[in-house]
């Protein structure tokens, strides 16, 4: 069997502007974890043009995507995905561990509040502590 093309996003002019709530509805498979993806710098569009404030990102390098992650996007997972025997100091650890330009994992943990409860596992957090881990 051959590759299948998927065009998930088509047509797509999107405008968000500081302050605004913006609700992202649609069926499975429509292509709102794409376009999530790609306005917060995970991934980028096989054509058309990402821009943030007057940044183009739609070429940006890896490295300025990681910068812009970090000043300007903020990710809430549906899925935790922590390691339970870990703390929640480790689980950031080993993801900071695979990026060269990352955040001191206690100072990200402070960063969003946790920073009294790194030595805490994952068992020991509320839902909420979790998805900020």
């Amino acid at each position: 069997m051959g590759e299948v093309t998927v065009h998930a996003l088509r047509g797509i002019d999107l405008d968000i502007y500081a302050g605004e709530l913006v609700v992202l509805l649609g069926t499975s498979g429509s292509g709102k974890s794409t376009l999530l993806n790609i306005l917060g710098g995970l991934d980028v569009p096989t054509s058309g043009t990402v821009l943030y404030e007057a940044q183009n990102l739609t070429h940006a390098s890896e490295r300025e995507l990681t910068q812009f992650r970090r000043l300007h996007v903020g990710f809430v997972f549906q899925f935790y995905n922590l390691i339970p025997s870990l703390t929640a100091l480790e689980n950031v650890t080993i993801v900071t561990e695979m990026k060269e330009d990352s955040m001191p994992p206690q100072e990200a943990l402070n960063l969003v509040g946790l920073g009294a409860r790194s030595h805490h596992f994952p068992s020991q957090l509320s839902g909420g502590e979790q998805q900020r881990v």
